[in-house]
């Protein structure tokens, strides 16, 4: 009995030693010129190999798959026939469009590649990934010889788009030089202020990347992974040619990225996802203070931006409650996030004479997580604001409950209460976004929207969903009104044609694009504020 009893113990360990031996999966990743070449080689053959994220679209559009017999559905790799394989290989193509909220698998700068290197790791086990590179090739974070870690991005291309600093900077040469120049700047200010202010350093030193997306509608996307990395990320055919504007917008999406070092990365959101408004919203806020702190930004426009914020929070949320219902998606996230950080702000202050402010919340919202395995979340962050369960006007109580539609003068007398001044205004980017988006209505079945990055012109996003807007036309006018210059009025006349169920016409450079029967009632003119004192 005891002979069987030791013979089963030494079983139950060679068990799992050789669990614990378990060999890793190993990646070889090629770039060329299409794309990046992906060889997985699997210790011992397989019938299914999973994959950890199951991002379906982003696989769809750039993944191609070079093993014959080989599929791949649901984020899982098998062979047709239901046999068994030990390696497979992909081709990861480029991003054919920027995604809402989803990191881009590829991404081309210069004469390299941006690669997300999550999207590659199996939901069980590990894998070893490692870049083949051509002759004169770098990759930026850099690893252990050819070796990658796979959670976050990373850039594999000649060694000359990689420039170290206080910050490793990657960007090609068809990156301006305003645009380097202005990025370095920033990411140094931001990473030195924020640190400084949040008393907590950095692990590594980070690393920014800067891409130009010719082929994508005019626009900007922006992100940060481990590592660390901000990937910024400019669209259109003009992004190569900027200038200081420009500049200064690169300028606040690198303050804004670079938070998300601290609270996303660092720290981060138990709830990302649902409460995304919470870290987007603190990122956005200490961007505008970081850019006021910088001499980026004067008093007044650090108050523009938030009226901004403060109109599409409202127009977005309108009765609803930013707890119960919260923006998932587009800009209402930001939008309400901003609001919630800015009464935050505003009451830090007040309570404290101004010798304190929302960073200081902020430090003590982290310092907690750090107790609490790295996470925060809304409860916590609401109870540092002094969310109050008594006061019916209390703004952060009147934000976060849906209400009846006067809560929003009822909130932003509190504000003022607390040392804002607002007023109630007209917006042009609000009525134009309302005006837009009723139209579309009109005749869209599905997704439909429009680009702003040109100052000129709108570029509607219709495919093939819009009937006689389809093709993704460009307008600049609508009921013979231009509604970059002169939306006010443009909003104005489409509400009697609209009653009457009138046909609106909407054109470009005095050329009709297309006619829209306009068959229900314009909604009501949304709500605006300016902010003459935001502090």
């Amino acid at each position: 009995m005891r002979t069987g009893v030791g013979v089963l113990v030494a079983a139950i360990v060679l068990i799992a030693a050789r669990a614990q031996a378990a060999e890793p999966v190993r990646l070889e990743l090629k770039p060329n010129a299409k794309g990046v070449e992906a060889t997985f080689i699997l210790p011992d053959p397989v019938t299914r190999f999973a994959l950890e994220e199951p991002v379906e679209d982003v696989r769809g559009d750039t993944w191609r798959l070079q093993t014959p017999g080989v599929v791949l559905a649901n984020g899982v790799v098998s062979r047709a026939d239901g046999g068994a394989f030990s390696t497979f290989s992909i081709l990861v193509t480029p991003d054919s469009q920027p995604r809402d909220r989803r990191y881009p698998a590829l991404t081309a700068i210069g004469g390299g590649w941006q690669i997300y290197g999550p999207y590659f790791k199996a939901a069980e086990g590990v894998v070893e990934g490692r870049i083949v590179s051509p002759k004169g090739w770098a990759t930026a974070p850099a690893g252990a010889g050819d070796r990658i870690v796979l959670d976050g991005y990373v850039y594999a291309g000649p060694a000359g788009d990689i420039t170290a600093g206080p910050a490793t900077f990657v960007a090609g040469p068809e990156t301006p030089a305003i645009m380097r120049d202005a990025v370095a700047k920033a990411a140094s200010q931001a990473a030195a202020y924020y640190a400084k202010r949040l008393s907590v350093e950095l692990g590594g030193k980070p690393t920014v990347m800067i891409a130009l997306v010719p082929t994508f509608n005019p626009g900007w996307q922006g992100d940060t992974t481990a590592g660390p990395v901000a990937s910024l990320r400019f669209f259109g055919p003009q992004a190569g040619q900027m200038d200081a504007g420009d500049a200064d917008r690169a300028v606040g999406f690198v303050n804004h990225e670079f938070f998300h070092f601290w609270n996303s990365r660092t720290f981060r959101s138990r709830d990302g996802a649902g409460e995304a408004w919470l870290h987007e919203g603190m990122a956005e806020y200490a961007a505008l203070l970081a850019a006021r702190e910088a001499g980026a930004m004067s008093e007044a426009e650090v108050g523009e931006a938030l009226a901004g914020r403060l109109t599409g929070c409202a127009n977005t949320l309108k009765a609803k409650g930013l707890a119960t219902d919260p923006p998932r998606r587009g800009g209402g996230v930001y939008d309400c996030g901003v609001l919630v950080q800015w009464i935050a702000d505003l009451r830090v202050r007040r309570t404290s004479n101004g010798s304190r402010d929302v960073f200081d919340l902020w430090r003590t919202l982290f310092a907690d997580a750090g107790r609490s395995g790295g996470q925060y979340d809304s409860a916590g962050f609401l109870a540092l604001a002094g969310l109050s369960d008594g006061d019916a006007d209390e703004p952060l109580r009147l934000l976060m409950q849906p209400g009846a539609p006067d809560r929003w003068s009822r909130l932003t007398s509190a504000m003022e209460a607390m040392g804002a001044k607002i007023a109630p205004t007209r917006s042009g980017e609000a009525e134009r976004r309302t005006l837009v988006m009723h139209v579309l209505d009109q005749v869209c079945k599905g997704v439909r929207g429009y680009y702003g990055g040109d100052p000129k012109a709108l570029k509607l996003d219709t495919g093939e969903r819009c009937g006689a807007l389809n093709g993704d036309p460009s307008i600049d006018a609508v009921a013979g009104h231009d509604i970059m210059t002169d939306v006010h009025a443009a909003f104005d006349a489409a509400g009697p044609l609209c009653a009457a169920q009138g046909e609106l016409v909407l054109s470009l450079k005095g050329k009709a694009v297309g006619s829209v029967a306009c068959k229900a009632p314009m909604p009501a003119r949304p709500m605006a504020w300016t902010v003459e004192r935001w502090r």
